[in-house]
């Protein structure tokens, strides 16, 4: 079985997509819960991405910790090892600040014209490199496995529900 295959950049991004929709899906529906009237919060646009920002760590962070990877990792078949103790648990730690150099520095903070250019460079590091600066810095190591025919088919229907879901927020935001 090989350990990195070729659709292992694809399936990096589209994972990373999936986590960022479901962060911007969970903080609308917590700005919805906590604040009773969302539609003046959201106007003032830096509160609600400084929460997306937040929910995305969080979120990112307790299912790497407890689950052994955030959804989309989980349904791409990626999880993450450390190089040096490649049996034993990552500590809450070292996953929380690989979720927060992933936001700043893979994502930049979710900024929508930044995140592009920074996304980008993360790639092209990631392609010449063979991994991300933070997984280098942090001594992590993503380890893929092959998608079957059945788990594309399971890809498509989740992508198609979230973004289902997403747009029927955007739907009722404008």
């Amino acid at each position: 079985m090989s350990n990195q295959p070729s659709n292992h950049y694809i399936s990096r991004l589209l994972a990373k997509v999936f986590d960022i929709k479901i962060a911007e899906i969970v903080s609308y529906y917590l700005l919805d819960f906590f604040l009773t009237n969302v539609d003046s919060i959201v106007e003032v646009p830096i509160f609600s991405h400084i929460v997306t920002v937040l929910v995305f760590i969080v979120y990112d962070s307790s299912f790497q910790f407890f689950a052994d990877g955030s959804l989309g990792k989980k349904i791409f078949n990626i999880y993450l090892v450390s190089k040096e103790e490649e049996n034993h648990k990552i500590p809450f730690q070292k996953i929380l600040y690989r979720s927060f150099y992933v936001c700043c520095f893979g994502l930049g903070f979710l900024l929508p014209k930044i995140s592009i250019l920074f996304a980008l460079f993360t790639f092209y590091y990631l392609y010449r490199n063979g991994t991300t600066h933070w997984d280098k810095i942090l001594k992590l190591r993503p380890m893929y496995k092959p998608i079957s025919y059945g788990r594309m088919v399971w890809i498509a229907v989740c992508f198609l529900f979230l973004l289902s879901s997403y747009f029927q927020i955007l739907r009722n935001y404008f």
